[in-house]
Parts: structure tokens; C-alpha cells; sequence
């Protein structure tokens, strides 16, 4: 992708991201910090968040337990430390909080389609962290243009997203509330 139009499309992002539903009322929110070259840098969301007095929460890789812990971040600069594949994971000394006290999630992802399924890396740590947040916790992705495709294959633990912000519209998917896909016929 061209350097420029990605900067384009990252500021896009950015500019549109504090109206995405749910954010305005949210008073604790699960983020994470862009470590891979096909993720959008998030330092500039935390701001965001910061600045709108949010409660930042980020995950941290728990291998043994083969989970995600949340942990509350209020200085990202002193309290992330290098974690599993280089991601920034808050320091394991923080408090950790209940799924259940998170009101908006940011997911990750590789690719996503117009359903609002995502494709992740493989490990399955989100598909088992979402059905551990409150029903009304809304799930959002942000993507650039080119990561929106069709045709992945989706299993039936994938859960959909609520949706995905690309820089030029909203994708609304079908999201958690569905509840896991039936098994395949």
C-alpha cells in the first residue's frame, strides 16, 4: 500500500472513530496497541480516549491460561512492556479487571468481511474473550480499505463484530448477539 494513501486512511480513521455507537456513553474501554505492520497505529485512539476521560483498558497474553487479561493503562509509556510476538501488554503486576466491566472493544484483526466477521491470527484469544463481555458491550474493528474482503472462512465459534470502520463508511455486522453460528450443514 502507498505510504501516503495509508497515512490517509489512518487519519480518516482516526477523525471518525469517537462517533462510532457506543463510544460517547462508555465509561471503560478495551483497546490494544497496534503491533503488527497490517494494524493501524492506535497511539493515536488511546489519546482519544484519554483526552474523552475514558478508562483505557489493555490486554495481556496469558499463555499458560491461554487467555486474554485486561488490565487498566493510564500511562502506556511506563506501565506496557514487549510481550508475546512484541506487542505491547501492560505489565502483569497491574490490577486486572473483569470482562464483565468493559462497556466498548476495539478487536483486532487481519481481514474482515461485510458481516462483520474478522479474521484473526490464529490463536483464538478474542473468539474467547467476547462472549465473556456484557451483552450490551458494543464490539468495533477498524480496518483500512484493502482488509475488507470476502470469501475467508468463518468457523462456528467466530463471533461477528457489531462492526468495522474503514475510512470511507461503517460496516454494521451482525454482531455478538446473534450468539455462535450453527454448526455448518
Amino acid at each position: 500500500m502507498d505510504r501516503d494513501d495509508r497515512w490517509a486512511q489512518e487519519a480518516a480513521i482516526v477523525g471518525l472513530f469517537a462517533d462510532l455507537p457506543g463510544w460517547s456513553v462508555a465509561r471503560t474501554v478495551l483497546l490494544y496497541a497496534a503491533a503488527f505492520p497490517e494494524e493501524i497505529e492506535t497511539v493515536p485512539l488511546l489519546e482519544i480516549a484519554y483526552g474523552s476521560g475514558k478508562r483505557v483498558v489493555l490486554p495481556r497474553v496469558d499463555t499458560i491460561a491461554g487467555r486474554l487479561r485486561l488490565h487498566p493503562v493510564r500511562d502506556p509509556r511506563n506501565e506496557l512492556l514487549p510481550g508475546i510476538l512484541g506487542i505491547p501488554e501492560p505489565r502483569p503486576d497491574l490490577p486486572e479487571i473483569d470482562p464483565e466491566s468493559i462497556d466498548w472493544t476495539m478487536v483486532p484483526g487481519l481481514a474482515f468481511d461485510q458481516q462483520g466477521d474478522r479474521l484473526g491470527r490464529g490463536a483464538g484469544h478474542y473468539d474467547r474473550l467476547l462472549p465473556t463481555l456484557r451483552p450490551d458491550c458494543s464490539c468495533w474493528s477498524i480496518a483500512l480499505t484493502c482488509q475488507i474482503v470476502d470469501g475467508f472462512p468463518v468457523e462456528p465459534h467466530d463471533i461477528a463484530l457489531d462492526g468495522i470502520l474503514t475510512p470511507d463508511r461503517r460496516i454494521r455486522g451482525v454482531g455478538r448477539s446473534t450468539g455462535q453460528r450453527p454448526p455448518a450443514a
